[in-house]
Order: C-alpha cells, then structure tokens, then sequence
C-alpha cells in the first residue's frame, strides 16, 4: 500500500493545574491531597479556559486530585475529565520529619538542574520512581487512537517528567522546565 504522504498530527495540550495554596494564613501546611484552587487558581483557570475556547478536545485527563479535576471542570466545561491517578505530583515524605532549617532550601531547590533518579524528592518519592509510574502512562496516551487533540491537566513534577523525556528520549529530569 502506498505510504500516506500526510502523517497524522495529534496535539497534546499539557497544563499544570491552576494556583493552589499549600500553606495557610498561619503558616502551617494544607494536605496536598485535598488542596482546592485558591481565587488567583480560579481566575487562571478561567483565563485558560478562554484561550482554548473554539478548539475540539477528544480528551481531557487529570490526575485525579481535587485541584486537577477542579481546574478541568473550569478550563473545558462540557468534558468528562478522565482521573489518570498514576500521574498525580511526585510525593514528598513528611514536612514534619525534615527540620524546620531546611525545609523551605529543600522545597525551593527540588527542581533545580538535571536531577538524578535517585534523588528523593522532599525525602520522599524519587525522580525514578516518577519515571517508573509516569513514563507507561505516557505510552498508553500514545498508543490510544481514539483522540487527536488532548488536554493534560497534571502537576509541576508530572510535566517536567514528561517534558523532559519528549525532549531527551531519556530518563533525564530537566528540573528548570
């Protein structure tokens, strides 16, 4: 069979989930589990809304949690967001076990760099274990030939893995993303 000259092109929209709060007025940690948009989330949300007003999505998946599927609900009203749960952020360990010294340095300095798989993110999760739960997603996205046109409403850590590995063809976290 002769090869088409026209390949298929399929866009895939990738967001991180609107503004949230992840510390209180007082100054003590929310759970990030449960952690609803704050007004400025609501208001980018909107904003994106508008600027994919007009452009059919076949798909719309989130991780999930609460921030994700509420930013989905505002950014394409009249979709069904399918919860993707393997891609929900990358998990810290406890802020109550890492001193209160260097807690802000850790959390403000995850990202910074090429990090290594091994590394522990906030002492919990490490980048390859992102990888390892992220990465079959992806190839499952991929391989469905049920959409051409998706949005991808995920977190920070999430979209820098799989922006990293579309640009590296590796397992190579480009934190500064």
């Amino acid at each position: 069979a002769p090869c088409d000259p026209t390949p298929m092109r399929r866009r895939l929209y990738l967001m991180r989930h609107a503004e949230v709060s992840y510390f209180a007025e007082d100054g003590s940690p929310v759970d990030p589990g449960d952690v609803p948009l704050n007004e400025e989330g609501v208001a980018q949300a909107k904003a994106v809304a508008g600027a994919l007003a007009g452009i059919g999505l076949d798909l719309v998946f989130c991780s999930g949690l609460p921030r994700t599927l509420e930013t989905a609900t505002i950014v394409a009203p009249g979709t069904e967001p399918e919860s993707w749960p393997e891609l929900r952020e990358i998990q810290g360990g406890r802020l109550s076990e890492i001193p209160a010294d260097a807690l802000q340095r850790e959390f403000v300095h995850a990202f910074r760099g090429v990090i290594p798989n091994e590394t522990r993110f906030l002492r919990g999760e490490s980048i390859g274990e992102l990888f390892d739960r992220v990465l079959p997603a992806l190839e499952r996205l991929v391989e469905d030939d049920g959409w051409d046109t998706a949005l991808a409403i995920l977190h920070g850590g999430v979209n820098r893995a799989i922006l990293s590995y579309a640009l590296t063809g590796e397992r190579m976290f480009l934190g500064p993303f």
